[in-house]
C-alpha cells in the first residue's frame, strides 16, 4: 500500500455568507477528505481576506473537516511580512521533520509564510517535495469567465506579494502552477452546491456561502456555475482528477502590474526557471471531487 503523501496547507479562505470566495474552504475538505493525503498542518495567509477574516474562516474550516485538536497556525498579515510568524515557524518544523521525499506544500494564497520560511530556514528547500501554487498564467493570456465580464480576474496569489513569489522562485523547491489555464475548466453548479446540504454537517458549513458565489457568479457573469479554483491544486498532489500539463519554465515579466509567466517553448528567457505547468483535467474531475468532499473518512 502506497503511503499517504504529507501535505502542509497555506490557505486564505473566506468561507462566508454574501458571495465571498468559498474556493479555499472546498479545497480543505477535499485534502483532509483525500486518502492519497495526510494532512500535516495548517497555516493562514492573508489574501482573500485580511488576516483576521482568513484565519477565522481557516479556523472554522479545520473544526469542520480535520482532526480534532488541529491548530491553526496564523501567518502575514501583510506584502512583505518576513518575520518569524508562527505560520512561517510551523512550516519549517514541518519541513524539518518530514522524510524523504519530504512535503508537499499546497499554496493556495500569496507566498509570504512559504518565502519566509525558506529565508529564515534555507535548508529545508531540500526537504520540500512540491510546492503547488494555485498562480500563473500562458502568455498573452486573461483571466474572464464570460463575455460578460468587463474587468479581467488578477492573478491574486501572485500580485499581492511578488516579493515572495521571486523568493519561492529563486529556491530549489520543485514548483507546479495550477492556475486559470485548468481551473477554469472545473465547473461546480446548482446540482453541485445543492450535494453539501444534502451531505454531513461539515459540508452544511460550505452550503450557504458556496450557493450566494454562485449566486453571484450568475448575477456578474452570466454563468450558471462557479470555478473551483484551489481544489485543483489538491487534485495535482492526490494524483486524481487526470491533470495534464507541461513541464516547462516560468518567470516575472516587468509589467504593471508585474505577471507570472510560464511556456512551454523556447520564448522564456534564460534565468526562468522549471516548473510543471497544469492545462487540463478529467471529464470526471467534478463528480471525482464532490464524491470526496461529502464522504467522510476516519481521522
Amino acid at each position: 500500500m502506497i503511503a499517504p503523501v504529507p501535505v502542509w496547507i497555506d490557505t486564505d479562505p473566506t468561507v462566508l455568507p454574501g458571495g465571498h470566495e468559498v474556493d479555499d474552504g472546498f479545497a480543505i475538505a477535499q485534502a483532509f477528505r483525500s486518502p492519497e493525503l495526510r494532512v500535516i498542518g495548517v497555516s493562514s495567509i492573508f489574501g482573500n481576506g485580511d488576516i483576521d477574516c482568513c484565519h477565522a474562516s481557516a479556523e472554522a474550516m479545520i473544526a469542520a473537516f480535520g482532526p480534532k485538536g488541529m491548530t491553526v497556525h496564523r501567518g502575514a498579515a501583510t506584502p512583505g511580512e518576513m518575520s518569524a510568524t508562527p505560520a512561517a515557524q510551523a512550516i519549517t518544523q514541518a519541513a524539518h521533520s518530514t522524510a524523504p521525499p519530504g512535503l508537499t506544500i499546497l499554496a493556495l494564497g500569496p507566498l509570504t509564510n512559504i518565502a519566509t520560511a525558506l529565508i529564515q530556514a534555507p535548508d529545508i528547500a531540500a526537504q520540500i517535495a512540491s510546492i503547488i501554487w494555485v498562480a500563473g498564467r500562458l502568455p498573452g493570456q486573461t483571466f474572464r469567465a464570460s463575455d460578460q465580464q468587463a474587468e479581467a480576474f488578477a492573478d491574486l496569489n501572485f500580485e499581492q506579494d511578488v516579493a515572495a513569489a521571486r523568493v519561492v522562485l529563486a529556491s530549489t523547491v520543485p514548483i507546479a502552477l495550477t492556475s486559470w489555464t485548468v481551473c477554469s475548466k472545473a465547473h461546480l453548479g446548482k446540482a453541485e452546491v445543492a450535494r453539501l446540504a444534502a451531505a454531513d454537517a461539515a459540508c452544511g458549513v460550505l452550503h450557504g456561502p458556496a450557493s450566494d458565489w454562485l449566486d453571484l457568479w450568475r448575477d456578474q457573469f452570466a454563468l450558471d456555475y462557479f470555478m473551483p479554483f484551489d481544489t485543483l491544486a489538491v487534485a495535482q498532489a492526490s494524483g486524481i482528477g487526470d491533470i495534464a500539463g507541461f513541464a516547462g519554465r516560468a518567470w516575472i515579466e516587468q509589467t504593471q502590474p508585474p505577471v507570472l509567466i510560464a511556456s512551454s517553448d523556447n520564448t522564456a528567457p534564460a534565468n526562468a526557471r522549471p516548473v510543471w505547468f497544469a492545462t487540463d483535467v478529467g471529464d470526471k474531475f467534478t463528480e471525482t471531487l464532490m464524491t470526496r468532499m461529502t464522504t467522510p473518512i476516519n481521522q
